[in-house]
């Protein structure tokens, strides 16, 4: 059987292979980290379990030293107390599977053809891009839970650009598990903007003033469906836990992360300059101003890539791999971000030559390699290599912006791999993007 043959099996046995080599990891982690020094599951999986007993005691969740999470978390882990200490890490990697499943349906609809089944074929391969993405698997089964939001995002962008829930309801639905990602993780909050701007008409020019700019962003029906839901299920969501945990969880879950100061594990590029001025509580103008351009950019991506519809995935993307390089603290977790959001632009890169990708991957993957060798020889030889570390800090800032300008350059709506474009090419059947959406 050879490779194209094992790629095109059914994508329920994909599912089930995706399930297998996730449970055999998660087996494999318990017998690394009884044999190792360097844990395989992730130090914050033990926090959330020891935050799931304080809350079957009684207690707050927040007793437990560095758990800065919101208390859901700690209630999903539950089970882990009482079923086995394994529970959170499968509840994790069946959220990372069914991010899989909502990609390949997403596509699906983004590429629709008739009297050709390839736009299934890609929507297929991009699913399995995230399914066999080993990065992707090794969080999920080292026990971090950024598959939940994840899923909660493209679960949102599924029912906002298609009609699998018909009539106005579809957008309060969108706007709910927006909300939900939101109060999760405070990064999808970028998201809202460019989502909001796709379900609007511009006419917006290099003439267009700017309060003609402003007025053009009044909102339609649509719009404020979705915005009032999600405003709505984050404040109720916040309000809830606030009563049961007060200050405390406002603190921990939200502020903390904005003055957040961390020295080890850290990709950022703000990383040495954190070390530096660890003990510093003026006020920080270098992250101010890193905040601003940061603010900057993504509105950029909103108007260039939120307006229209095609391109919603693409902006949400950009989006996130700019949230992840610009922020003043960066773990391998947070790779997630876009990665999860990858699969629904990959099809769309028209790399010639093909090797460019590999160039780009190898290249982000070097240089991520480099960082960790170095903060291994800090973190376990006690080697005094901060400013080396901090250089491969900037060379990885550097990739990362590189790879995201040459993704954008190559960025190619309804490409399909290829394979969408050869069929309108060839005029063998009529192609439709990101068919528009009835409006009530």
């Amino acid at each position: 059987m050879d490779r194209l043959t094992l790629i095109n099996l059914p994508f329920k046995y994909h599912l089930i292979a995706g399930v297998v080599i996730r449970l055999i990891l998660i087996v494999y982690g318990d017998i690394h980290d009884r044999t190792y020094n360097v844990p395989y599951t992730d130090i914050d999986y033990t926090v959330f379990t020891d935050a799931a007993r304080y809350i079957i005691a009684g207690e707050s969740p927040y007793n437990r030293p560095t758990f800065r999470y919101s208390p859901i978390i700690a209630y999903l882990m539950i089970p882990n107390i009482f079923l086995g200490r394994n529970f959170g890490k499968i509840l994790f990697s069946i959220f990372d599977i069914l991010v899989a499943v909502a990609v390949k349906v997403l596509v699906e609809h983004q590429l629709k053809t008739t009297a050709d089944n390839r736009a299934s074929k890609v929507a297929i391969y991009c699913a399995l891009f995230w399914l066999y993405n080993p990065l992707s698997i090794c969080i999920s089964t080292r026990g971090n839970a950024d598959s939940v939001p994840c899923f909660f995002i493209i679960l949102s962008i599924l029912y906002l650009q298609t009609n699998l829930v018909k009539g106005l309801c579809k957008y309060a639905l969108a706007g709910f598990l927006l909300g939900i990602s939101i109060h999760l993780r405070l990064y999808p909050l970028a998201f809202s903007f460019p989502m909001y701007l796709s379900l609007g008409e511009y006419k917006i020019n290099r003439r267009t003033n700017i309060i003609g700019g402003i007025l053009s962003l009044f909102p339609n029906k649509e719009q404020i469906i979705l915005a009032s839901s999600c405003i709505s299920t984050l404040f109720l969501l916040t309000v809830s836990m606030y009563s049961l945990y007060g200050y405390e969880f406002l603190f921990e879950t939200y502020i903390y992360h904005l003055f957040r100061k961390d020295t080890r594990h850290n990709f950022s590029v703000l990383f040495y300059y954190s070390y530096l001025t660890m003990e510093h509580l003026s006020f920080d103008i270098v992250k101010t101003i890193s905040l601003a351009f940061e603010i900057i950019i993504l509105f950029i991506l909103s108007l260039t890539f939120g307006c229209d519809r095609k391109t919603l995935c693409f902006a949400l993307f950009s989006q996130a791999v700019v949230l992840v390089a610009f922020n003043s603290v960066m773990t391998s977790q947070y790779f997630i971000w876009f990665l999860s959001l990858l699969p629904l632009v990959v099809h769309n890169f028209q790399l010639i030559p093909a090797a460019k990708a590999l160039i780009l991957i190898i290249m982000w993957v070097s240089a991520q390699c480099s960082w960790l060798f170095y903060a291994y020889l800090l973190e376990f030889n006690c080697r005094e290599v901060f400013i080396l570390i901090w250089l491969m800090s900037v060379v990885f800032f550097y990739t990362n912006i590189i790879i995201l300008s040459e993704l954008i350059s190559s960025y190619t709506p309804g490409y399909g791999f290829g394979m969408i474009n050869s069929i309108s090419n060839n005029k063998k059947s009529k192609v439709e993007i990101l068919p528009p959406l009835d409006v009530e």
